[in-house]
């Protein structure tokens, strides 16, 4: 049996390759930054990094559309009796990095770092 961060690292690596054979997403650049699955397999969540970030409503709509294609890539990759519920979350931690650095360099034009 594989550890659960062994398990979360195959299944985040499954969804990128499911999302990038069965979903188009125009004007925009999607990244699986990470997944996990419940151990019952009845809920999955997948964090995704969009560039630029105002695409994330239309990344949104396009996995609405490819839902049944992607659970059906999943049922065969996965090998799942079950398709669990997926929830999509978006990760901004380039965009809090960036927040972070405007800060930063704003204190040392000011003197204060």
């Amino acid at each position: 049996m594989t550890s659960r961060p062994q398990r979360s690292e195959h299944f985040r690596q499954d969804m990128a390759d499911i999302l990038a054979r069965r979903a188009e997403f125009p004007n925009a650049f999607v990244t699986v930054v990470d997944a996990h699955l419940t151990d019952d397999q009845q809920f999955a969540t997948i964090i995704l990094s969009v560039m630029p970030a105002s695409a994330e409503d239309s990344v949104l709509e396009a996995l609405k559309i490819y839902k049944r294609d992607i659970g059906k890539d999943m049922a065969k990759t996965l090998k799942l009796r079950r398709m669990p519920i997926l929830n999509w979350k978006f990760d901004y931690t380039e965009e809090k990095a960036q927040h972070i650095e405007d800060y930063m360099e704003d204190l040392k034009r000011k003197g204060e770092l």
